[in-house]
């Protein structure tokens, strides 16, 4: 029996910010959350944007049904977000950048139709395929960006490497992002791709198949 693809989000966008003004940042969920990014630097030639309440990040994977002939793109996302960006006083030079998310507040937002299980149901799997109880906190840093001369409330496209950790392992990426810059607040969303072998992140390979090419995505939200 065949299937069509049922209901999954789209890719997370500039719009999955809320627009309004920055807020205090929540309390982390987390020792581990906190501490993973430290603290950037407060000299006076620098500014620092912290990561503010409404970002999020997470990954979609395609995975395939073979009993129901049914593709699928699994989604699953995180609002336990914290980090920071140091630029330049005049807010031209990305000086350095870390990103933490807790990975063990993913969730599932896609949908799978009768008969197939709930997607929410896959959930408790990232604890065993990602090393949760060891390797609760995913990490990304990039330093020495050199930002647009962007018109304030503009959107701009950044293409750019940095370093991500998953599981304990480091790996470089390209990541690709649009951003835009409201007086003092910066939004930027983009993707990444990684192979999960790289991580030893094992994947299912029975009756669910699912891709070894993970998309990382985010909507951060900076100010």
């Amino acid at each position: 029996m065949a299937y069509a693809s049922h209901n999954t989000p789209g890719r997370l966008t500039l719009g999955d910010h809320p627009p309004t003004a920055a807020q205090p940042s929540p309390t982390p969920p987390s020792n581990e959350l906190a501490d993973a990014c430290g603290e950037g630097s407060f000299a006076r030639t620098a500014v620092e944007w912290a990561i503010q309440p409404g970002s999020q990040a997470g990954f979609r994977a395609h995975e395939n049904f073979l009993q129901w002939q049914f593709p699928h793109e699994a989604v699953a996302r995180s609002n336990s977000v914290a980090g920071f960006l140091v630029g330049s006083a005049d807010r031209r030079n990305l000086r350095s950048a870390c990103v933490a998310v807790d990975l063990r507040s993913l969730k599932s937002v896609d949908k799978l139709p009768p008969p197939l299980p709930p997607a929410s149901d896959r959930d408790e799997l990232f604890w065993e395929m990602l090393g949760l109880r060891e390797h609760p906190i995913a990490v990304f840093t990039t330093q020495q960006l050199r930002l647009p001369a962007a018109t304030n409330g503009q959107t701009f496209h950044l293409e750019f490497a940095g370093d991500i950790t998953i599981r304990g392992t480091t790996k470089p990426v390209k990541v690709s992002a649009d951003c835009r810059l409201n007086s003092a607040e910066l939004s930027c969303a983009g993707a990444t791709r990684i192979e999960a072998s790289e991580f030893d992140v094992p994947v299912p390979d029975g009756p669910i198949q699912v891709d070894p090419t993970i998309t990382i995505e985010f909507s951060l939200f900076f100010a």
